[in-house]
């Protein structure tokens, strides 16, 4: 971390990365998201830098974020306090917020067979391969085959 002309600036990477959701780099801006709020930072020059090699004001990115963040000189300590999300908590008679509604089209059931008197023959033909030799035409492998 940096300390000029009284702002002190953090790497994005991993510093400022460890309080916010997601960073994007679009050019030669950065767009820094956490909880659905969005902070953009122009960064000129920064086409050949990598995040670890970008210096961002600290306070000024994570304010807009909802953070507070304060700097103590004498110890040379920095105090960021993220607030924590708010939960609602759902009464018990309370609807639930998500339908249970079903877009599928209901399948018919299959229609039962009904036994009507004795069956009847199969009527598909089966495909028949008429054998090449015999079925006794082979010798077993361990008896010689009979003289002819």
């Amino acid at each position: 971390m940096l300390l000029r002309r009284g702002h002190l600036y953090a790497p994005a990477w991993p510093v400022v990365a460890a309080f916010v959701d997601r960073i994007l780099r679009v050019g030669d801006r950065l767009y820094i998201y956490r909880s659905g709020r969005c902070v953009v930072v122009r960064v000129p020059h920064s086409a050949d830098r990598t995040l670890a090699e970008l210096y961002l004001p600290l306070a000024a990115t994570l304010r807009p974020l909802g953070d507070e963040v304060e700097y103590a000189a004498p110890t040379r300590t920095v105090e960021v306090r993220t607030p924590e999300p708010t939960l609602h908590r759902r009464l018990p008679r309370q609807p639930n917020p998500m339908p249970r509604a079903v877009f599928a089209p209901r399948v018919p059931p299959t229609p039962r067979p009904h036994w009507n008197g004795v069956p009847l023959p199969r009527r598909t033909p089966l495909p028949a391969i008429a054998p090449s030799a015999p079925p006794n035409a082979r010798a077993p492998r361990d008896r010689p085959s009979p003289p002819r």
